[in-house]
């Protein structure tokens, strides 16, 4: 068995980028409904932890989010979006009573710095398009980089057309 730690510095300072991948990869979210439904999931979540989404996507089947969260027990914050998103698929009949909507467990690491922190959000803009559902970062509609393009953090054209090397990504 794996002896696995998570950080549970305390620290409410910290920051952590996770990935949380559907049953199977099943593309659950491929459609505009679906990902709204998990958009608006995740703004009850935000809500009820009292998190900050520092840079998100959804894809059609996994989630990559960077988040500032106070609650000590973050799983317990991934749990409660897994949960809700399950009851909410099973109740409008997308998913059966038996199938799984997510795999069991999360990746999740700690943002140690800024170069970190750059380095993630860079992936997350860019992941759609290196899943090559777009070919722009921007045409992708769930992601946070329409507010970082709205507040000049990043230009329109931020990926279009070129590969971008994302330090830490080459293993990916």
């Amino acid at each position: 068995m794996v002896n696995y730690r998570r950080n549970k510095s305390g620290n409410p300072d910290d920051e952590f980028f996770f990935t949380i991948v559907t049953g199977n990869r099943q593309p659950w979210f491929e459609g505009k409904p679906e990902r709204d439904m998990v958009h608006n999931t995740m703004g009850y979540i935000r809500k009820k932890y009292h998190i900050v989404y520092k840079a998100w996507v959804i894809l059609p089947e996994h989630l990559h989010l960077l988040l500032k969260s106070p609650a000590e027990d973050y799983s317990r914050v991934i749990w409660d979006l897994k949960r809700d998103l399950t009851f909410k698929f099973r109740r409008l009949g997308k998913i059966n009573t038996g199938i799984n909507l997510w795999q069991d467990r999360f990746w999740e690491e700690t943002i140690r710095d800024d170069k970190h922190y750059d380095n993630c959000v860079d992936y997350i803009h860019y992941n759609p398009v290196k899943h090559g559902l777009v070919t722009s970062p921007a045409s992708w509609e769930h992601s946070s980089i329409h507010s970082y393009i709205r507040k000049g953090y990043i230009p329109q054209d931020w990926g279009d057309g070129s590969w971008i090397y994302i330090e830490g990504a080459e293993y990916d």
